[in-house]
């Protein structure tokens, strides 16, 4: 950080080797890294009493078939600090107690149709431990799986259906005077459960849950057929906030349908910030009975929520869908909401939007079809803002279809945009409003199709008659930048930290990867190196290394991934045996102005060790079989050239290069990014479910994507990544080679950059080395690198260059 000092160094001793300074300044740079599961140790297999013969033979543990949570438990004990993994076989386990989950462990099945964790009394405990995965497998009768306190956890590929002996949920999350953070679930389910599929709660002074992942997860009648008493006549899918407060939560690509009370829900009480829903679904929810009495905790009949969302506080939804939902499609309640939705479709429902008690919502691009009653019902509501909002065919109550405000509880400060096609009655019923505004078109065939009072503003609504016909789908609206206010300031945090290979032994060369967040409320400002460096015990275990090549902007609430590029000793870490701690900190020489300075970096320990002293297996114990391998082997897309705004398609080649074939009936997944994100939203490609014979290819186009399946084209220069089963569907030989990728220009190559000396189309620290080894005589000086113009390249040039890299001068 002391470049004056460093530079008038060098200028003192021009002979003077700059490799000690290159190692102070290397300590400012900056890399990015992803999240990671540590796991070493040792591997041991349990055996339920119905495996086959072979899978008994070879296990380190066979269990009888009564109380076989002991065996399990044996296992998981037996790995030690160190950790590893445990898998059950195929068949079924039957437990009638708790098994608890240690720190450092993978808990695994062969898959939730041939392991089955059948309990008559206990469940999976996770008690203030970190560091580990469950994955594989099926539970039922009382074994919801509860995770009490901990961080770092992967939940992958486990359907559950539990009964209603117990509140809570089938997937269980609870905090209690802590934070807890970085909990995952993949392709998990919950069918059938007497509670709720998911739930968030908590309690203390601090119960605080951060960096929440749902992807590709499902909620199924949950509380239909049986229900926990006391209150179970509350049971959702996707209890998002119970009483835990939610930060970070991302929700992608989930389905909810036939859920009791609700698909996806939040409370009003706990604090929600910066939940994500993208491309979710929520049919026939709010399934209770009209006649079912509440009482006591309500002196009412039916569904309460009855919604295929309900939503409250900073919550965004992208392209989700509703669908026949008992009340309502998307509805949005209580004070001081911040909730924003885009691009959104209800069918069915008896509301496509409600807006009930409510203040400061945004609404862009969303549709209402075929609505029981109303397309949209808003009362007692306040700074609603409805851009392109499009209701089609509400059948009404007989006088009105769309409701903005009712009598004693108008709607106020407020301006909708709508285009509306049919109904029965009044397309607009506005009674008393309070400084509303309408623009649009409305398509009725009503005697009086705009009815409205005090202080209204129709004078921008055309009002039609109605021909029949509905909106055309038209071009696919991209996902929103989401940024609530331009005068704020982003914040940059370091969410994960991971490396590879995930158990390094001494002398490996490690290659890091950080997650980096801005949770601020403004974008990172375009063409600023967004650096992380990467240290190990505060250079106490050798030298740190960087990232320092991503330039792009990160909206608020977005995040990318990046990989170190850069270091005094090259751009992987060599490992050093004992336990060290990591950190790894974002923007670590201030190029960009926070929120907060004072949150950029986050610590993780790593342990290096020799080969792990495993019990040697018994001579009867075969070699393990043979499992998939899935690499990309090629990418490319359409038009090979494309220009700025084109709609680019994406293609990529995946092969099997393991020993076993892919699993049929599995969606064999390629996700393509753009800059990490940073240059617009990606595409996937999941319509592929049939197996890959070892050594065989297929190519697969990317056929959807949040803002459609094509990628829309940036000008400049990017990384397309394409990332085989990037969800984890696959169990693999090797999980740690399934991205490939490659660069894309887009329109003409930039013009050279000043400073950049080696011609790679940014000034970095190399270019720093390069102008160095001319001021040392090392190399040919040139002119190029002569910045101050004196005719000669000296370190006077090696410190305006080093300046410019820093950010300390706006230009060369």
């Amino acid at each position: 950080m002391y470049l004056g000092y460093f530079s008038s160094r060098l200028q003192r001793k021009p002979n003077e080797s700059p490799t000690t300074y290159r190692k102070v300044l290397m300590l400012l740079l900056g890399c990015v890294a992803i999240g990671c599961i540590v796991q070493a140790g040792s591997a041991l297999v349990v055996a339920a009493s119905d495996s086959p013969a072979l899978s008994r033979a070879q296990a380190d543990y066979v269990c009888d078939g009564a109380a076989d949570q002991a065996e399990i438990q044996k296992a998981l004990s037996a790995l030690g600090n160190a950790g590893g993994t445990v898998t059950l076989t195929e068949g079924t386990f039957h437990l009638s107690g708790d098994v608890n989950i240690p720190s450092n462990v993978v808990l695994e099945g062969k898959g939730p149709d041939a392991t089955w964790l059948k309990w008559s009394s206990g469940r999976i405990q996770c008690q203030g431990k970190q560091n580990f995965v469950l994955r594989d497998f099926k539970t039922t009768g009382t074994g919801a799986i509860f995770i009490y306190n901990c961080d770092r956890v992967k939940v992958h590929n486990v359907t559950a259906t539990v009964d209603s002996s117990s509140y809570g949920g089938a997937f269980f999350l609870w905090v209690s005077n802590d934070v807890m953070e970085d909990i995952e679930f993949v392709n998990c389910k919950a069918i059938d459960c007497g509670r709720h599929g998911w739930q968030s709660d908590g309690d203390g002074s601090t119960k605080t849950i951060k960096n929440i992942r749902y992807i590709d997860c499902e909620a199924i009648n949950c509380g239909r057929d049986s229900r926990f008493s006391p209150h179970g006549q509350w049971t959702c899918g996707f209890q998002l906030a119970e009483n835990a407060n939610v930060e970070d939560c991302e929700v992608v690509r989930c389905y909810a349908e036939g859920n009791y009370e609700a698909g996806f829900i939040v409370e009003a009480a706990p604090s929600k910030k910066r939940i994500v829903l993208r491309d979710c679904v929520s049919k026939n929810n709010g399934v209770k009975p009209d006649n079912y009495y509440n009482g006591p905790d309500e002196n009412m009949y039916g569904a309460l929520f009855g919604a295929g969302f309900w939503l409250h506080g900073d919550m965004t939804l992208i392209n989700c869908t509703a669908e026949d939902n008992r009340k309502a499609g998307f509805a949005v309640w209580y004070p001081s909401s911040y909730t924003k939705l885009y691009n959104c479709t209800d069918t069915g429902s008896e509301v496509g939007y409600k807006f009930d008690y409510t203040d400061n919502v945004y609404v862009e691009n969303c549709t209402s079809i075929d609505a029981d009653r109303y397309g949209i019902y808003a009362a007692n509501a306040g700074k609603i803002t409805a851009k392109g909002l499009a209701i089609v065919t509400p059948k009404g109550d007989g006088s009105k279809n769309n409701v903005f405000g009712v009598s004693g509880y108008p709607v106020r400060e407020s301006s909708f945009d709508v285009d509306t096609y049919g109904g029965e009655g009044a397309a607009v019923s506005c009674p008393s409003g309070q400084s509303v505004q309408f623009s649009g078109i409305v398509r009725s065939n009503a005697a009086q199709p705009v009815a409205v009072s005090g202080s209204v503003d129709t004078s921008r609504l055309n009002v039609q008659p109605y021909s029949g016909g509905k909106p055309s789908p038209g071009t696919p609206t991209p996902t929103p930048t989401l940024t609530p206010t331009p005068s704020g300031k982003p914040d940059l945090v370091v969410t994960d930290i991971s490396w590879e290979p995930a158990s390094p032994a001494p002398g490996s060369a490690v290659t890091l990867r950080a997650t980096i967040k801005n949770q601020g409320d403004a974008p990172t400002p375009a063409g600023t190196k967004h650096g992380v460096l990467f240290m190990f015990d505060d250079g106490g275990a050798g030298p740190g290394v960087w990232s320092d090549t991503h330039t792009g902007s990160i909206a608020p609430g977005a995040w990318v991934t990046v990989t170190a590029n850069g270091g005094s000793a090259g751009a992987t870490w060599k490992a050093v045996a004992g336990t060290h701690t990591v950190k790894a900190h974002v923007d670590d020489v201030n190029r960009i102005a926070e929120s907060d300075e004072a949150n950029n970096v986050r610590s993780e320990q790593i342990t290096v060790s020799g080969a792990a002293a495993t019990p040697t297996p018994t001579p009867t114990t075969p070699a393990p079989s043979g499992k998939p391998d899935l690499v990309v082997t090629g990418v490319s897309w359409e038009p090979a050239s494309p220009a700025p705004g084109s709609a680019v398609t994406l293609k990529a080649t995946i092969k099997n290069q393991g020993d076993a074939p892919t699993p049929a009936g599995t969606k064999h997944g390629v996700l393509f990014t753009f800059d990490d994100g940073a240059a617009g939203p990606g595409v996937w490609s999941d319509t592929h479910t049939q197996a890959i014979a070892p050594g065989a290819s297929v190519s697969l186009t990317a056929n959807g994507g949040s803002a459609g399946a094509t990628w829309k084209a940036v000008a400049g220069t990017h990384t397309v990544k394409a990332h085989v089963d990037d969800v984890n569907r696959i169990l693999e030989s090797d999980e740690n080679n399934n991205v490939m990728r490659k660069e894309i220009v887009v329109g003409t190559s930039p013009a050279p950059v000043r400073g950049d000396l080696n011609g790679d189309g940014s000034v970095d620290w190399a270019d720093v080395m390069v102008a160095a080894e001319m001021a040392q005589g090392k190399t040919k000086p040139t002119t190029a690198a002569d910045f101050n113009g004196n005719g000669a390249v000296d370190w006077k040039d090696v410190a305006l260059l080093a300046d410019f890299f820093f950010g300390r001068t706006a230009s060369l």
